[in-house]
């Protein structure tokens, strides 16, 4: 009986080793296996220099740099012939690793940056309209016309309406990308738009006059108006001859005098 449990003790000890050492070798090659995977490379295209968005890529601009593979950007590119000469469409700074999302499709200009099924469509303004050079690329706007609605003839008829909402800028005086992160000043500020969008603020540039209204990053929430008219804007003044109502007197002051007489309490005000 004695020598069945020394066998019994020695078969599982012996056991115990194969498994311990299978645990141990199993994890020392999944570390052997991250650590080769952490000093594996591959190439990646990264641009030399600053590219402003629209701007077609050439040879010199890019260029191609290892990468631990752990960290290789999805859809990057491993030989600058693969972007040469395609648009991109995110402005990238030194080192940054040029991506499929960062290119636009086959063309050049605006028209890597138009969502499909929309237009782009270019409205003259001056600083008030363009808000004093605040507007840039990417920026959301409201359009608001300012028209003699239909059957009136007089100027003093004109009514202002916002008549597009929540617009994206596409470009501010030619330029898809803000100067030096500083405002500019615009001759001209393109609009993205659909084809129904594009035909009414054409009659609204030729009807009447135009004015931009800047959204807040992030406010999407669309809202409805009637419309404002001189009438309005005068509504709130008095009429002619009508008196101004007296400010009410203040009421007067009181005083207020408490008297105890052995446990009674009573208040005077005068």
């Amino acid at each position: 009986m004695l020598n069945r449990l020394k066998l019994a003790i020695f078969v599982a000890v012996f056991f115990g080793f194969i498994a311990a050492y299978g645990i141990y070798n199993f994890l020392r090659q999944q570390r052997e296996a991250a650590e080769a995977l952490k000093k594996a490379t591959q190439d990646v295209v990264v641009a030399t220099k600053e590219i402003p968005a629209g701007t077609t890529i050439s040879a010199e601009m890019v260029k191609v740099t290892p990468f631990p593979k752990a960290s290789v950007p999805f859809g990057s590119f491993s030989s600058t012939e693969q972007v040469s000469g395609k648009v991109i469409k995110l402005k990238a700074v030194a080192g940054d690793p040029i991506t499929q999302s960062k290119l636009g499709g086959e063309g050049s200009g605006l028209t890597v940056f138009l969502t499909p099924g929309q237009r782009a469509l270019a409205v003259r303004v001056d600083e008030i309209i363009g808000v004093s050079g605040f507007i840039a690329p990417n920026d959301r706007v409201d359009v608001i016309a300012t028209v003699v609605p239909p059957g009136k003839g007089a100027q003093d008829e004109k009514i202002s309406k916002i008549v597009l909402q929540n617009k994206r800028v596409l470009s501010v005086a030619q330029s898809v990308d803000q100067k030096d992160g500083k405002p500019q000043v615009a001759r001209s500020i393109t609009l993205e738009l659909t084809p129904e969008e594009s035909e009414k603020l054409t009659v609204a540039a030729l009807q009447g006059e135009i004015s931009l209204a800047l959204r807040a990053r992030g406010d999407e929430d669309l809202v409805q108006t009637r419309g404002s008219t001189k009438r309005d804007l005068l509504a709130a003044l008095p009429q002619k001859g009508a008196k101004a109502r007296p400010a009410p007197a203040p009421a007067p002051q009181k005083y207020r005098v408490e008297v105890y007489m052995g446990d009674k309490k009573t208040v005077h005000e005068f």
